[in-house]
């Protein structure tokens, strides 16, 4: 099977070593009367030798992303999260069905008549926002341990049942702990050269790293908490990986895939730890509807996390204004129930393939998954460490966005999917399948 996307390490070497002792035998290789047999047995040993390259690099990241898994699994069930000044922000907790929150903190969104119900005992507020992109006002609340229920808070305030959630925390979904490693040179063409404007929801992108040179990149920081000193620790490897699939370049070595793209990115993720990071959805509604704001086409949102009605409303809101929303399916495993905002309707859910067209073997599957794009083994830049190689459904996420980006010069935003399905190569069963979707987009 020719591969879809490939990573080449040190081609150029092992040929040159296999081809030194048939030339020392005298005379060109070109004049030898076995020459055509010698070069394919030059290019098969070459192929060969590169194939175990890659088979190695992919078992790095495996373990790698096996290690990241494991330290997720073992996050304490109440981990302090603190500013950069050292004040304690909160904790994030384990809920009862595994997903992770703000301790006791809440959401809420409703008209100002509503929202003043919330004045009784046992609910402190902390934060009004008003989110005029999103066309929501949101209060953050804090409620006593006998309020922390679904159950408790929907009997305390009926009116706004249907409209309150907790404040959920989020998660990247790649392992960006990525290995520093030889990764070769990666293997992609320009999409497109229009100035398309594509968003970001992520970590903070380096834009000092080299492959930023010729890119244009303008963020924005949502990680402050009005109850507390400073703000939280910013980190910034999940961003830089994404942001360079869509803008990264080497000049005469690989090229951006929209080289002529502004990427206008929300940082909403914080430090748990040097290799996990969380956002807040306080935090990540913040960012979406700074992001609404800027007339973009595309928004790639490489995270996930549980059903949220107030994450549900945002969504419903962008998806309105004519914005595109890709997101990752998630890598929690086959058996994982769909993840959030990827199962949401009208959100472009991407997974993720290997070199040969394999699925990843982390990926989440279901009837949110719309595309398959390149997530195994992918060379990204990484703040610390120049190139490495990191897996995961992040990853194919922008490549989605990228080109649905480019389709939307050409067509409104549904024809712009359509398009990206007429092109998609199928993969699995027949048309639309809980694996790869409507296929693998080869770009």
């Amino acid at each position: 099977m020719k591969p879809f996307f490939k990573t080449r390490l040190f081609p150029v070497l092992a040929l040159c070593s296999l081809s030194s002792p048939v030339m020392a035998l005298g005379g060109g290789l070109a004049d030898h009367p076995a020459a055509p047999i010698t070069r394919q047995v030059e290019q098969k040993a070459g192929r060969m030798i590169e194939r175990a390259m890659d088979r190695h690099l992919e078992k790095q990241v495996e373990a790698r992303a096996d290690t990241t898994r494991q330290q997720l699994a073992e996050l304490p069930a109440a981990l302090p999260v603190h500013t950069t000044v050292g004040h304690k922000a909160f904790n994030d907790v384990v809920l009862d069905d595994g997903f992770r929150a703000v301790e006791r903190q809440w959401l809420v969104t409703g008209t100002r008549s509503e929202l003043a119900s919330l004045g009784r005992r046992g609910i402190t507020i902390l934060e009004r926002r008003e989110l005029s992109g999103l066309g929501m006002t949101v209060v953050r609340f804090q409620v006593t341990t006998e309020l922390d229920s679904r159950t408790a808070l929907e009997t305390a305030l009926p009116q706004l049942a249907d409209r309150l959630d907790r404040n959920h925390v989020f998660a990247p979904q790649a392992e960006n702990g990525a290995i520093a490693s030889k990764t070769g040179i990666p293997q992609w063409r320009s999409l497109c050269t229009t100035p398309v404007r594509v968003g970001m929801v992520d970590t903070a992108i380096a834009t000092d790293h080299p492959v930023f040179s010729n890119a244009r990149i303008i963020q924005q920081r949502f990680l402050e908490l009005a109850e507390s000193d400073g703000q939280l620790n910013e980190p910034n490897a999940h961003g830089t990986a994404v942001a360079s699939l869509m803008v990264g370049s080497r000049k005469d070595q690989w090229p951006a895939r929209l080289p002529g793209a502004t990427v206008y990115n929300a940082s909403v993720f914080y430090d748990r730890n040097r290799s996990l990071s969380g956002a807040t959805l306080g935090h990540l509604l913040e960012g979406l509807n700074w992001l609404a704001g800027q007339d973009l086409s595309v928004i790639n949102i490489s995270l996930t996390g549980p059903e949220n009605r107030l994450l549900a409303t945002a969504v419903n809101s962008l998806r309105n204004q004519g914005i595109l929303l890709v997101a990752a399916v998630g890598n929690q495993g086959p058996a994982t129930p769909p993840l959030y905002p990827a199962a949401y309707g009208g959100v472009v859910g991407v997974t993720a393939v290997d070199a040969s067209g394999e699925l990843y073997r982390w990926a989440n599957r279901g009837k949110q998954v719309m595309f398959a794009g390149p997530g195994v083994s992918v060379p990204v830049a990484h703040p610390e460490r120049g190139m490495a190689a990191d897996s995961g459904t992040s990853l194919a996420a922008p490549v989605i966005a990228a080109a649905l980006a480019c389709r939307r010069v050409d067509y409104p935003d549904d024809q712009a999917i359509e398009a990206l399905i007429d092109e998609a190569r199928d993969l699995g069963e027949r048309g639309h399948d809980s694996r790869f979707g409507h296929g693998f987009i080869d770009l």
